[in-house]
């Protein structure tokens, strides 16, 4: 025992820890043990409470996929309805905009119908060449024919004013 404590000793101040491989008195070996009890399993998904047989495994299943089923197609019928208000929103916007230019276009069309409605009009007032030459000849002629009377009345005038001077003449020398 003397050694068994010295050789402690020496180990201690040489290693600083010291490795012993015999148990102790009042350990106990590790097959002596009972052994632990195994946790219970629990069911992953589905419900988790209540009394298991009540609901199956199959049960939970088809609950979960019934409910993720409706789920998804609750959020992408208001995924769908919001793109369907959005596309909405669109088209009337577009058929604002139509109804817009629309409007222009027939204000457009009204004017244009106006200009078109006074050109005839000058078309049917204006007249034509020919008939500008035609009036031309006609001025020219009825120049002509005031010409000639102008001076016939002047050649009268005259004849008149030769008669009246001769009868004065006349009335002059019978006094």
């Amino acid at each position: 025992m003397f050694s068994r404590v010295l050789s402690r000793a020496v180990a201690v101040r040489t290693v600083g820890r010291r490795f012993e491989s015999t148990l102790k008195v009042g350990d106990t070996t590790v097959a002596s043990r009972p052994a632990a009890p195994k946790p219970k399993k629990r069911p992953i998904g589905g419900f988790r409470g209540g009394y298991a047989p009540l609901i199956t495994n199959f049960q939970q299943l088809v609950v979960g996929f019934l409910l993720g089923v409706t789920s998804a197609g609750a959020l992408g019928f208001v995924y769908l309805i919001d793109e369907y208000q959005k596309a909405t929103s669109l088209v009337l916007g577009s058929v604002a905009e139509l109804e817009k230019s629309s409007l222009q276009v027939k204000n457009h069309v009204q004017k244009i119908e106006a200009v078109e409605r006074t050109l005839e009009q000058l078309k049917r007032n204006t007249p034509t060449v020919q008939q500008l030459q035609q009036a031309r000849a006609d001025w020219r002629k009825q120049n002509d024919i005031l010409t000639r009377d102008h001076l016939e009345l002047k050649a009268h005038v005259w004849e008149l004013e030769q008669d009246v001077e001769s009868v004065l003449k006349r009335s002059k020398s019978a006094k």
